[in-house]
């Protein structure tokens, strides 16, 4: 990545480093919105192929059984798990909306390999960093502290962050004061 800026002296919020985190730590994800209306995170992802109605159909019944059957084993019941296709050409634009209350780590984990499993070399990311494993851990550890901090304090700005030619970018969408 090549910098992180902010404008019109803003404040970078622990919110805005949780999306610039989980957008560096995982490539796959294109954007990534913080939505204060509803206390969710909307996770965008890029497929170069179009996908049929069935496709779409076994992707969502995998990804949400894998997703309920993980809440399970966490103990927590997911209040917010919604899937949506929308096709742009011969791109497939895949989003998953989640509560933040019961999103983890290890959810966002399971979500990205399974894509990557499914698709392969269809999912558009970006080049991974050549991070060693103990660099992976501990972007790992900042994200579930971010995260938890998140949980406990509400935040009121809807945040949208994309990836760009190495960088990401934040954009707020909230009202200003």
């Amino acid at each position: 990545m090549k910098g992180v800026f902010s404008r019109d002296g803003e404040t970078f919020t622990s919110s805005m480093s949780l999306i610039v985190s989980l957008l560096i730590r995982y490539p796959e994800i294109a954007t990534l919105k913080l939505n204060p209306a509803d206390s969710s995170l909307v996770f965008s992802f890029i497929l170069q192929q179009k996908l049929s109605v069935e496709e779409k159909q076994a992707f969502r019944k995998e990804l949400k059984m894998s997703l309920e059957t993980l809440a399970l084993l966490d103990q927590i019941e997911p209040e917010i798990i919604e899937l949506s296709f929308k096709r742009q050409g011969a791109l497939t634009f895949l989003e998953i909306k989640r509560d933040i209350a019961s999103f983890s780590p290890d959810e966002l984990s399971l979500t990205i390999r399974i894509i990557n499993d499914r698709y392969g070399d269809k999912v558009v990311k970006e080049e991974e960093s050549e991070a060693g494993e103990e660099d992976l851990l501990f972007q790992e550890e900042m994200i579930a502290h971010m995260l938890e901090e998140l949980k406990e304090v509400p935040q009121k700005k809807e945040l949208t962050g994309i990836r760009e030619e190495g960088r990401v970018l934040i954009f707020n969408h909230s009202d200003p004061p």
